[in-house]
């Protein structure tokens, strides 16, 4: 990543949190960047694209062709320009509309060694599940906010607003961790990041 680069990065991390929109924790990031750093990603698949800032990370690190879906438009748009600005536009595919309509298109006949999610918060658990067979062995699933406000651990009951949330996540990283194809590590910095390895193939 060049000086100019990562300039421009900074300035489209500094502006989102400014307007509020929704790009990785920090906490996520390093996460990410080591990843890439360790294990260089070549396929990646990436739930929710937002204005592009993480799949543009992946894509300055390592030298891998991303998948992305975003139902968004806009964010789309405003992805598809960072993109050009950065050099990396040609690696970079990205599918408009909702990821739970559009993931079994998008995955068919793929294989990924690198999967982001970091969507719909109530679909992470039915997402995983559809692209287990797609992910290659020794690959790595990335989920940000598992923990969602720290109500997640633990078995407290969650303030009614939260409750759908908080219950599909519970219930979701239980899967994960009764899934002996799956290896769970679980950071508790920022809302809670998962770092899954597919260890084996479905027997």
């Amino acid at each position: 990543m060049t000086a100019e680069q990562s300039c421009l990065l900074k300035s489209v991390h500094d502006l989102a949190r400014e307007q509020y929109v929704m790009i990785l924790s920090d906490e996520c990031e390093v996460v990410l960047k080591d990843i890439f750093e360790k294990y260089s990603p070549k396929s990646v698949l990436e739930i929710g694209t937002a204005i592009g800032y993480s799949s543009s990370i992946m894509a300055l690190t390592s030298d891998c062709v991303i998948d992305t879906i975003e139902k968004d438009e806009s964010r789309i748009e405003r992805a598809t320009q960072l993109w050009r600005s950065l050099g990396v536009e040609s690696r970079i595919k990205v599918y408009c509309g909702d990821s739970d309509e559009l993931l079994p298109s998008v995955i068919a006949g793929k294989t990924y060694d690198f999967v982001f999610i970091d969507g719909s918060k109530s679909a992470y658990r039915r997402q995983l599940e559809l692209l287990l067979p797609n992910i290659a062995k020794d690959g790595i699933i990335l989920c940000d906010d598992v923990l969602y406000l720290g109500l997640v651990k633990g078995d407290d009951y969650p303030p009614h607003k939260h409750r759908t949330i908080v219950r599909n996540m519970r219930e979701f990283l239980a899967s994960v961790e009764d899934n002996e194809e799956l290896e769970l590590q679980l950071f508790e910095e920022g809302n809670g990041i998962a770092v899954i390895k597919k260890i084996r193939n479905k027997r």
